[in-house]
């Protein structure tokens, strides 16, 4: 199954030819607000976002992925799971999608109408990240576009359904405790568990640390995005 490794490169300033990045400012289509997040009202901090390559089935679109940091919210610190019978059989309907992306957003868009978002203020320091082809999939890469998802836990958690279409593509899958490097003006990460109720750490972390596998499926209408996480 045909991937591609996301590699960092180091030492880049940003410029508008950057797609494929982490951190600095997102690219997006004029006028795109940033997105805000549904349960404290405040702006959502952007985490990376890949434009995919040819030879992927969504070639010529981006994802953006955008993350509550300033709040701690207990009850969605992983992306909600519709019920279900078993996890051979998870179905994520239309409506179920609409109203889950609480304290995150995924964002769908063509790549060839984005521009960088000038009034974003930076905090996750920028990495552009390169495209390497590969014919397999290392549990040790940080980013896998495309590919077969790594288990973790011992058993596959695919989706059956998305927005009712069988059989989600795997877009991306993001490794387990991959750290996103902050800048040293940045505020720290929101946790409960520390006594100042934010992070000690120059990092950020995208749903407590979890190995994230994003699925996608395609109708007339838009772009679906469905997330699952092991740890």
């Amino acid at each position: 199954m045909k991937s591609w490794r996301l590699e960092p490169r180091s030492d880049i300033l940003q410029t508008t030819e950057h797609n494929t990045f982490l951190g600095g400012k997102p690219k997006l289509p004029p006028h795109a607000p940033i997105p805000q997040c549904w349960l404290c009202g405040k702006e959502l901090t952007f985490f990376f976002q890949v434009a995919f390559p040819e030879g992927h089935s969504w070639a010529g679109k981006s994802m953006a992925v955008f993350y509550c940091t300033d709040t701690w919210h207990d009850q969605y610190c992983i992306p909600e799971i519709p019920p279900f019978p078993d996890r051979k059989q998870i179905a994520a309907g239309s409506d179920f999608l609409l109203q889950y992306e609480r304290n995150f957003r995924i964002l769908v868009f063509d790549t060839a109408a984005a521009v960088p978002v000038d009034g974003y203020q930076e905090k996750i320091i920028f990495c552009p990240l390169d495209f390497t082809p590969s014919d397999q999939t290392s549990r040790a890469w940080d980013f896998v576009i495309g590919g077969r998802p790594v288990w973790i836990m011992g058993k596959g958690e695919k989706p059956d359904s998305v927005a009712g279409i069988k059989k989600p593509s795997l877009l991306l899958q993001l490794r387990e405790s991959f750290r996103f490097p902050i800048l040293p003006k940045a505020p720290k990460m929101a946790d409960p568990f520390f006594p100042t109720k934010a992070s000690p750490f120059p990092w950020y972390d995208l749903f407590t640390g979890n190995r994230v596998y994003f699925w996608g499926v395609k109708d007339q209408a838009r772009e679906w995005v469905y997330l699952s996480v092991q740890k």
